[in-house]
């Protein structure tokens, strides 16, 4: 029987080979993480590694997203090239990020669903990012806990919800389910180890996140969420048992997941709402993958979610990466020439969601990009940066769609309460990637509406509020009542958000 060695962060494993097998699912079954930002359906090229020994012939996709220099130097796609006998993968090491866990928080008196003593544990289950939480249920919280992140183990299958989706309808919901059981698990003993406390002392677990992260946790198919009538199998507001769920905690332990407003309005948004009220005319972004907002007005809650994209992350451009060391995350044009910051310093290895948003700002006020998106034509396809990092057209139009949806949809929610932009008293941005973004910057580009009000971030408002949901029975009942009266805008089908969709794709002054 051939074998495939696995070469990965100093770790050697070897594997059997008895038949033809796509090197991605050989690092998945190693469990070594892998960007595949598209899901596997050949288009981003994300998913390089390097292998030799016995392998399937470079694929079209592969001739098409490598460089002739890559292709020399045995860079193969992991999505599209097979092993096919005796061969070796070697895989770079995992992309750190600057992942937000902390945020503001209201606090909240009443004792715990779980009880009175010992502990709770709450993760926020982002499609990019996963954020855990260690509460102590004896004390109020003050927003001030131990906790750690990392990158979410579900990256291989897709960069976005519609990608993760897409993949449960090939190979079943139980690989991406035991993906993010298994993360939450071990970043959860990680987190007592580290706080010395015994896992004997976890009393529940409150877990928040989009609906579709949700459903991928709790073992349900989501694809209904996908499609009209975008239906899901279930708005959570339930608990589990652990048992079947995390076997490093006891089966008494009750796992809470918080509830959502609709397919695309999650658990994540209800606990940034609750532990961020808004003020009247106060408008709520978090600026990610699947962007989600609510505005505050005398006849309630209005809420709408649109879909940004992964642009924002970083994935889906040319050299796109998460927000970490080698990522760009500034950048001034001055007579021509960039000055870009590079996150820990040293040379630029590519650019992240708040670089690239400064990097189009830079070029609209330097007169190197039209209204249009349209860079000068000096430059032809690609905008060059730092250390062979460029930004190029096609970059450029994915951030258009992106700013352009967010955009849209905060105006739709505007029009339907009936009030101007410069009624807003100010915008509050939650979310990690919320938490970096230059307000001016993304105000330039018309990413955020142009107000003279105040701009605040709030950090990871839902982790917060999966806290709060933890530690006090009475915020619990307040997220799942702002659940339940939230006033959903669906933007498919609204006439005014396809009409400023259009209109927000220009970047005028």
């Amino acid at each position: 029987m051939a074998a495939v060695v696995i070469r990965y962060a100093g770790i050697r494993r070897i594997l059997p080979l008895d038949a033809p097998t796509l090197l991605s699912a050989l690092l998945e079954q190693a469990e070594v993480p892998l960007a595949k930002p598209c899901g596997g359906a050949h288009t981003c090229g994300k998913c390089k590694v390097r292998a030799y020994g016995a392998l399937s012939p470079l694929s079209q996709e592969e001739r098409r997203l490598l460089t002739i220099g890559e292709q020399l130097e045995n860079w193969r796609l992991a999505c599209a090239a097979e092993a096919v006998g005796d061969c070796t993968i070697e895989v770079g090491e995992a992309v750190s990020a600057q992942i937000q866990t902390a945020g503001q928080v209201n606090s909240w008196e009443g004792s715990s669903l779980f009880g009175a003593e010992g502990y709770a544990l709450a993760a926020d289950i982002g499609t990019t990012t996963v954020a855990v939480y260690l509460v102590s249920l004896s004390e109020p919280f003050s927003g001030a806990c131990p906790s750690t992140s990392e990158l979410n183990a579900q990256a291989p299958y897709g960069a976005d919800v519609i990608s993760r989706i897409a993949s449960v309808s090939q190979k079943g919901v139980v690989p991406l389910r035991e993906a993010i059981l298994r993360q939450l698990d071990r970043l959860f003993i990680s987190l007592l180890e580290t706080a010395g406390v015994p896992k004997q002392a976890v009393r529940g677990v409150v877990l928040t996140g989009n609906t579709t992260m949700l459903h991928l946790a709790a073992g349900l198919d989501p694809s209904g969420i996908a499609a009209a009538p975008y239906i899901p199998q279930s708005l959570f507001g339930v608990l589990y048992s652990a048992r079947g769920w995390f076997p490093s905690l006891s089966p008494a332990v009750q796992v809470y997941l918080a509830p959502c407003i609709s397919a695309y309005l999650g658990g994540d948004l209800t606990c940034a709402l609750l532990s961020s009220p808004l003020r009247q005319w106060e408008l709520l972004i978090d600026v990610g993958t699947n962007g989600e907002m609510a505005l505050m007005t005398p006849d309630g809650l209005f809420c709408c979610s649109t879909a940004a994209g992964p642009a924002f992350e970083g994935a889906g451009l040319r050299c796109g990466r998460t927000a970490g060391p080698g990522a760009i995350d500034r950048v001034a044009i001055r007579e021509g020439i960039p000055d870009c910051r590079v996150i820990g310093g040293g040379p630029a290895l590519g650019i992240c969601g708040t670089g690239a948003i400064h990097a189009v700002a830079a070029l609209l006020e330097a007169g190197l990009l039209d209204e249009t998106g349209l860079l000068d034509e000096r430059y032809g396809e690609e905008f060059p940066l730092q250390n062979g990092v460029v930004l190029t057209q096609q970059d450029i139009r994915q951030l258009q769609l992106a700013k352009a949806a967010i955009a849209a949809g905060a105006d739709t929610l505007l029009h339907h309460a009936g009030v101007s932009c410069d009624r807003l008293a100010g915008v509050s941005l939650a979310g990690g990637f919320g938490s970096y973004i230059d307000p001016a910057a993304a105000m330039r580009i018309g990413l955020l509406p142009r107000i003279s009000a105040p701009v605040v971030s709030m950090g990871n408002a839902a982790g917060m509020g999966a806290c709060l949901c933890a530690q006090s029975e009475p915020a619990l009942h307040e997220a799942e009542r702002i659940a339940q009266d939230a006033r959903t805008i669906e933007l498919a089908s609204d006439p005014f958000f396809n009409e400023r969709y259009i209109e927000q794709m220009l970047f005028t002054p």
